[in-house]
């Protein structure tokens, strides 16, 4: 940007002063700080959308305003662990690993061994990163109330390998209960079941496959690497 100011001397000379700014930096901090107002608020709204869902399903799920305030809050603070773990990864992504430890961390009970985590290094994208902790909070959920982490000696494995499909690489992940009591398949799929067979299917384009086997549960989802998942 430049400013051009006319001078003219004592004897009538006219002459010219140029002020010549470089405002390129100051428009790329611009362009940077639009680009960041418009994804914040694209989070805020997507956010808000996945607290009212939470809201209205965990209501329609409970029979007293003390279950739905502990439901609800409990789907509340799993939300707010993914935001944190996002957060220190400056919102770009987040560890599949330091994801599953992070949101089980409340359910381990202090027992070295009760949940065993492990798989190569994956990133999921902030979306995936909400989806997933979701799904594993339910899982986890149902684990302390009727399955392995119900009673002593139970035990959540959680592993995951990236494999060669003929359509592109997918990420393969298993939830597998043992040790718990034995369990029988619900009488109706609860709003916990639809989150997590229907979210990553929607949200992740992969398929899930959740069984209530008699030794303990068993979930598989089955992912296709993309923009939402990806490895090093």
């Amino acid at each position: 940007m430049s400013n051009v100011t006319r001078l003219v001397d004592a004897d009538g000379v006219p002459s010219f002063f140029t002020v010549t700014v470089d405002v390129t930096e100051r428009k790329e901090q611009d362009r940077i700080r639009a680009w960041l107002l418009a994804e914040l608020n694209h989070r805020v709204k997507n956010n808000l959308s996945t607290v009212q869902a939470l809201a209205h399903q965990s209501l329609a799920s409970t029979s007293s305003p003390e279950e739905f305030q502990k439901t609800f809050d409990a789907r509340l603070m799993a939300l707010s662990r993914a935001h944190d773990l996002l957060m220190r990864e400056t919102w770009t992504s987040a560890g599949l690993g330091q994801l599953v430890a992070e949101t089980l961390a409340p359910f381990s009970l202090d027992v070295d061994g009760r949940i065993v985590i492990g798989g190569p290094e994956v990133r999921l994208s902030p979306t995936a990163a909400v989806t997933m902790t979701l799904a594993f909070h339910e899982l986890a959920t149902n684990a302390a109330r009727f399955g392995a982490l119900s009673q002593a000696g139970g035990r959540v494995t959680v592993e995951w390998s990236v494999d060669q499909k003929g359509d592109g690489d997918v990420l393969e992940l298993s939830w597998r209960e043992t040790g718990g009591p034995d369990v029988s398949p619900p009488a109706r799929r609860g709003f916990g079941s639809r989150l997590i067979e229907r979210g990553a299917a929607r949200e992740l384009g992969g398929r899930v496959r959740l069984d209530f086997e008699p030794e303990g549960v068993a979930c598989v989802f089955r992912l296709p690497l993309s923009q939402k998942i990806t490895t090093p």
